[in-house]
This record gives structure tokens, sequence and C-alpha cells, in this order.
């Protein structure tokens, strides 16, 4: 697995078939010094001290999510959290909090949050579909062409008045004197909008699933909350929302005694490859006190585990999605120390490509 992230003939052509009709020519398919010029142009913003300037949006978005919602679900909730409430904590949390964040962090609207979600929900159903479905496809390519003519105007105001926001950012970013323009500035914010929303939300619903299934690991998390970290980290390796990605060789190669033809797609099984017992004792066993995985390391590329993928396209908002999970986790256990999994409940996951729960009940 590390090989074919990190040798460059596994190359991420194959996304110009999988993605780039929904996203447009990303990060994701770019390779040499194209990505190295591409992606310096937003990386100082997802790390360092250009992370730690979204930390308030972070923590601002899960109070106001567990706070002071109105009713209707595009004004946040259809009533408040209270404990001893029972809720889909999936459909009333996780999945609000990352794309509530990614969006301000963008400085679009809340109140549009319906339309955003429709569209990534028809971008995921296009990646997850790998072209099998002519329906799938038409509704995945129509969103693009929606978000894309939603964001003209947006982007044409802040080339003309730029603010703090990270759309500012992107048309005024500049490296050896190479902006971006329109089209890619559409095509890295329908990027922020998808993995910025749908990994994010996943994987903050299977740690809570995972913590709650064994309630000593919640109850070490909530007294010591140093521990959060390791259960993060756990959970992406035990059930990474992403359970896979492509590549296309651009030479005939051998893996492990196979030969692989020049033009091959291959699939790389993340889920596989962090489960590989070589690697770790007890591999399927759910285990944040495990001392074989160095967790800090894991939100950084030197291959802990390949939930964020790795090599040159390791997931550029890996800290990102390490905060808002923190801050989500923390904020659920100081206002709710007693939520359980609901009487009569049983977590389950599903899907491919990405691996979720559906539905998350809870006892607040």
């Amino acid at each position: 697995m590390a090989k074919a992230y990190r040798d460059p003939i596994f190359s991420s052509r194959s996304y110009e078939r999988i993605i780039e009709p929904v996203f447009g020519r990303s990060l994701l398919q770019m390779d040499g010094k194209e990505h190295a010029r591409k992606r310096a142009l937003v990386t100082p913003y997802f790390r360092g001290k250009g992370l730690e300037a979204w930390h308030g949006v972070i923590t601002r978005n899960a109070v106001a999510i567990l706070g002071d919602a109105t009713a209707g679900a595009a004004e946040h909730l259809a009533s408040r959290f209270e404990p001893g409430q029972t809720i889909d904590i999936v459909e009333e949390f996780c999945n609000y909090l990352p794309v509530f964040v990614i969006t301000e962090m963008l400085g679009l609207p809340r109140s549009d949050y319906p339309r955003f979600k429709g569209w990534y929900t028809a971008h995921t159903n296009f990646v997850g579909a790998f072209g099998s479905d002519p329906e799938i496809d038409r509704i995945g390519r129509a969103a693009t062409a929606e978000l894309w003519e939603y964001l003209t105007p947006i982007i044409a105001e802040r080339r003309a008045n730029p603010a703090s926001d990270l759309i500012s950012t992107l048309v005024t970013a500049e490296v050896d004197g190479e902006m971006f323009d329109d089209i890619e500035v559409k095509t890295h914010i329908t990027q922020l909008l998808n993995a910025g929303s749908e990994t994010t939300g996943k994987a903050l619903a299977s740690m809570i699933a995972l913590v709650l299934e064994r309630r000593e690991y919640f109850e070490e998390m909530r007294q010591d909350r140093s521990k959060v970290t390791a259960a993060i980290s756990e959970a992406l390796r035990y059930i990474p929302p992403s359970q896979m990605n492509s590549r296309q060789v651009t030479e005939d190669v051998e893996l492990h005694g196979q030969f692989i033809p020049a033009g091959s797609l291959v699939v790389l099984l993340i889920a596989s490859a962090n489960r590989d017992e070589r690697r770790f004792d007890h591999a399927d066993v759910f285990d944040p006190r495990r001392t074989d995985l160095d967790h800090e390391k894991v939100f950084n590329n030197t291959g802990e585990h390949f939930a964020f993928g790795g090599g040159r396209h390791f997931c550029l908002g890996a800290m990102l999605a390490r905060s808002e999970i923190e801050v989500g986790m923390n904020l659920l256990m100081d206002r709710f120390p007693n939520m359980r999994v609901a009487e009569g409940f049983t977590p389950s996951w599903t899907g491919v490509k990405a691996r979720y729960q559906p539905k998350l009940l809870l006892t607040l």
C-alpha cells in the first residue's frame, strides 16, 4: 500500500473518469510539479497557524448545533438537545458540524445548507457508483453545474472585495507568480465541500458508536481528554470512512509477484491495509489503548495507517478533521456525560467505497 501511494508509477490519472466529471480537475488527480505548485497555494491554511485560526469556527458551530436551534432542518435542528432526549446523532449533529464549519470557512451562508447537502450527496453517489448508473451520473453532473453557477457571482465578488474567508484566500493566493483561475477555484471549493463534509461526519459517528459500545473507553476519555486523540486515530484505523482509493499504473510493474501492465487500474484497499495483522496486533479489534500505533503521527504523512491516504496526496484536511472531531466529541461529553446507545438500537455500518452508519440513535 505504501509503495502505491508514494511511487509515481502509481498515478492518480484514474480520477479523470472517476471524479473529474463532478469535481473538475482537482488536486486529487494532479501529479508531479503541477500538483506540488497547486497544493502549495492552499496547504498553509490547513496546517499550523493557518489551522489554528479556524479552531474558533469549529467550536462555535458545534455549540450552535447543540444549542439555540430553530424550527426546521434548514435552520439547524427542529428542537433543542436536552439530557434524556433520544436523537439520531448522525442526522442531527455529525452530518451538520463539518458542513457548517467548511461553509463558514468558505464564507458561504449557512441558510443554504440544504443546497450544499444536496450537491455533495449527489457527488458522493456519483463517485461511489463508478459510472455504473446513468441516472446517478446525470444527477451528479447536474449538481456540479448548479453549484458552479451558484459560485460564479460569489467568486467575482471576492475577487473584487477579498475578505478573510477561504474563497477570498483561494482567489488571492499566489506562489511564484501563479494564481488560481475561476475554474480552479470552483474545483477546489467543490472538493472542500465534499471532503470537508462527508468523511469527517462519518468518522465522528463511527467513533461515538465504538466508544459507547465499550463503555470503559468512553469513561476513560471523559475523565482524561488527552485520550480523545487515540480514540479518533483508532476509529479511523478500524473503520476508515473512505475504504478504498484508485491508481492507474503508468508503466509495467511487478508487485508482490504479480505483473501489472501499464494502464491498469489498481484499487488500494485502505480498509484491508488498516487491519493488516503483520502491522497491528489484534487488527480486527477496536482498541484505543493499543501501543503499536503512534496516534499523534496518524494526522501527518508518516504511514501509521492509511485512513488519510499517503504520499503526495495525503489528505490536506487531516488536521482539520482531527480538530472538528475533537471539538465535537469533547462538547458532547461535556453536555451529555451519560449519553448511551438508545435501548433496542444496534449500531451498524453500510457502504463499500464509503463506510458509514446511516443512523445512530442515542439517549443523551
